[in-house]
């Protein structure tokens, strides 16, 4: 009798693992698995999971708060884009950092721990040279490849990048015009709690991809910027501050003053008007000095790209 019962239950037994397998092991398969961390801060970070592109340290404390099956279901879940995403990046950067760049380390931080959650979803610590991410593995997505780009421009290269309108413009170029940023799309740019201009949902949509394209959407809100739009409004610009834009700044804007959309749009510009290795091999120019690099100062330039800027919107059919 009890040999029938070991016998009857065996199925069952095989068919629980296999399950647990498929469930807890699909991960694993791809290469990701959690490991315990045998190095510094282990009480806060107990765990790891290594990548090709980074060491992702996970914190205990949001591990409880969220639950341990969804904080892992989320990190799993983006795992491959992030790979992809950061793999492109490097990609676009080729010859301007070294060919070899050591992983990254990404932090977790969903508990606001630190104080910059409550005016970031994300930032690089050039300092201490990890990144860190607030509020959730979906606010990751939309931001973890632009402090990437930082890590990549502010620490791996050779020459590195200075100054605002170069570093978030950069990371801004780079992350949404230049490499697909599949991260992002996954969820639509944050567009819902980000502020944009509820016309751009429509405008910028892309029916192949049934999500927001960040090209389109970047374009889009560098009209609207360079047409005034931004006057009276509060923004995030690249001096890593937010403000307002009132006329006067409008009529006389400093390139700390722009907007990420300005300034990605703007590198944009220059790259196809002077090319990708005169922007990038002054990257570290000072910006209010722009005639030492481009024989025009910096109102000329912004003038030039609002120009080419809203010709690109009409090519695409982004129409105010």
């Amino acid at each position: 009798m009890k040999t029938t019962g070991i016998r009857r239950s065996f199925p069952v037994l095989l068919i629980a693992a296999l399950l647990f397998t498929l469930v807890c092991g699909c991960a694993r398969q791809r290469g990701y698995q959690k490991t315990a961390n045998t190095g510094g801060r282990a009480d806060e970070y107990p765990y790891l999971v290594k990548t090709e592109s980074a060491t992702w340290y996970l914190a205990k404390a949001d591990e409880e708060s969220l639950g341990e099956d969804a904080f892992y279901e989320g990190l799993y879940a983006l795992l491959d884009d992030a790979e992809a995403d950061m793999r492109d990046a490097r990609e676009a950067l080729k010859g301007f950092i070294p060919d070899e760049t050591p992983p990254v380390d990404i932090l977790t931080d969903f508990c606001g721990r630190d104080a910059m959650a409550e005016t970031a979803n994300a930032y690089y610590n050039g300092r201490g040279n990890f990144i860190t991410l607030f509020n959730g593995w979906e606010n990751a997505r939309v931001t973890l490849l632009h402090e990437y780009v930082h890590y990549l421009t502010m620490h791996c290269a050779e020459a590195q990048v200075r100054f605002g309108f170069w570093s978030e413009g950069i990371a801004e170029y780079i992350a949404d015009l230049v490499c697909k940023n599949r991260l992002a799309r996954s969820e639509n740019m944050g567009f819902e709690t980000a502020g944009y201009p509820p016309v751009m949902w429509d405008l910028a949509w892309d029916e192949a991809e049934n999500c927001i394209d960040p090209v389109r959407l970047y374009f889009g809100l560098g009209a609207i910027a360079a047409g005034g739009g931004l006057i009276g409004v509060r923004y995030y610009a690249v001096m890593n501050e937010t403000t307002v834009r009132t006329e006067a700044m409008q009529r006389d804007l400093q390139p700390q003053e722009l907007s990420l959309c300005e300034a990605a749009g703007m590198i944009a510009y220059l790259v196809e008007t002077y090319g990708r290795d005169t922007v990038f091999k002054n990257w570290n120019a000072d910006p209010n000095a722009m005639e030492t690099v481009y024989n025009k100062p910096f109102s000329e330039l912004y003038r030039e790209w609002a120009e080419w800027n809203a010709a690109q919107c009409e090519t695409m059919g982004i129409r105010f």
